[in-house]
């Protein structure tokens, strides 16, 4: 009597740029595997566990408010109270710096995986996204709780909603693609410089306050501010998101269109640095 026998079939890995890119498609079920793995390794082995990812946004969110909103109080020559004011443009912000601190160590969490399964290594950095979506969940959640209390305290509505704040989609978009233009370039130094990885959150943090989130955009003299932009693309996006929810500032489409123009340029030039490397991963296995 025959029985069934099982067959495994090994295929080499793609070698095109092209082919490796389809394979996500074809390796789309081992997203959610990669996902769920990323997010519950950051909580082993911790007192609070996924506690953290409520707390870890919060924290500094609520001590920026306090120090520029009552202590050193930041003229913000709008009529948006300080904390609707920081968080509409602390939002894209937020999302790149918790993009800056995953992501780059997304192959290195998925190093022994690799070593016994073949998967495209793009999804490590791209399942790594999912923790800084989350922690984007939650300063939305804590925007929303500030607007709530600052209508509750009989303050005018400070969000100024029109068919412009559309425009918040497209700059969460921008964000997302910038964050993984960085994230796919630094997770592969890390693999062979581990110390990149401590000085992206000094880089983080100063490319905050390169950006207008603490401050409007007019503490920058106005002959200067194109610089900042071409530089500093995330830098319109904080314009921009904040534009969308309280209708302070300027959409300027020229600066719109540059910003995200190379936003996209760093995009592509990272995936083909990474798909090169991916190759070399072997040898820092």
């Amino acid at each position: 009597m025959n029985s069934a026998v099982p067959i495994t079939v090994i295929e080499a890995r793609p070698e095109t740029m092209l082919a490796r890119l389809r394979a996500l498609w074809r390796y789309r079920g081992f997203y959610g595997f990669l996902f769920k793995e990323l997010i519950t390794r950051r909580a082993r082995g911790t007192l609070l566990g996924m506690w953290w990812l409520i707390l870890r946004p919060i924290v500094p969110a609520v001590g920026l408010i306090y120090a520029f909103g009552s202590v050193r109080p930041v003229e913000t020559q709008t009529a948006v109270p300080y904390a609707v004011f920081f968080l509409s443009g602390y939002l894209p912000v937020r999302l790149f710096q918790s993009a800056l601190r995953y992501l780059p160590r997304s192959l290195g969490w998925t190093q022994g995986l690799m070593r016994r399964t073949y998967f495209p290594r793009l999804l490590a950095p791209l399942a790594a996204f999912g923790t800084p979506l989350i922690e984007f969940g939650v300063i939305v959640v804590v925007f929303a709780v500030v607007v709530g209390m600052t209508v509750w305290r009989g303050e005018p509505f400070p969000l100024h909603l029109r068919w412009d704040t559309w425009w918040l989609l497209p700059c969460l978009l921008a964000t997302s693609l910038f964050s993984l233009a960085f994230g796919l370039v630094f997770s592969v130094v890390a693999m062979f410089f581990r110390d990149v990885i401590f000085s992206l959150r000094f880089f983080s943090s100063l490319l905050m306050l390169l950006t207008p989130v603490i401050y409007p955009v007019t503490f920058w003299p106005e002959n200067y501010r194109w610089a900042l932009y071409a530089i500093n693309p995330m830098a319109q996006v904080v314009i921009v998101t904040r534009w969308a929810l309280t209708g302070e500032g300027q959409f300027e489409p020229g600066f719109v269109l540059l910003s995200f123009g190379t936003i996209l340029v760093m995009l592509a030039a990272s995936v083909v640095f990474f798909l090169r490397a991916e190759v070399h991963l072997g040898d820092q296995m």
